[in-house]
């Protein structure tokens, strides 16, 4: 855990991000929301692509930091996914140095326009 003004974890995630491991992914960022932070940077450094279940998963882990999906089913449609537009879900997680085809796919998607996204972890570290 990191110490900024409030405390926040740093999830380094290695390799690609796809419908083989994005549950694994939403699981880790659910225990590192469970120790205590309540904050999250997500380090893409080490990231090289990432698939739509991928930017699924990401979304999700936003959910998760805005408490609204705590015990929420991994596939699920719950309408409460309309809550990841407001200010309440993104002021919680960072995105840190996603590699230029990771980089590529948050921005076709529009998801690098709703998250923070910076180029360090200690940038990323001081703006919460």
């Amino acid at each position: 855990m990191l110490q900024g003004k409030e405390p926040v974890s740093l999830m380094k995630i290695k390799g690609g991000i796809s419908a083989s491991n994005f549950v694994q992914v939403v699981r880790k960022a659910q225990e590192l929301y469970n120790n205590p932070a309540r904050n999250l940077i997500i380090d893409l450094s080490d990231v090289p692509e990432i698939t739509s279940a991928g930017l699924a998963g990401v979304h999700k882990i936003s959910l998760v930091y805005s408490g609204v999906a705590l015990e929420m089913d991994m596939e699920s449609d719950d309408p409460r996914l309309d809550d990841t537009h407001s200010n309440k879900a993104r002021k919680h997680v960072r995105l840190v140095n996603p590699q230029p085809e990771v980089d590529k796919t948050l921005e076709n998607s529009g998801l690098k326009f709703f998250f923070r996204v910076f180029p360090d972890v200690d940038s990323a570290l001081k703006s919460f």
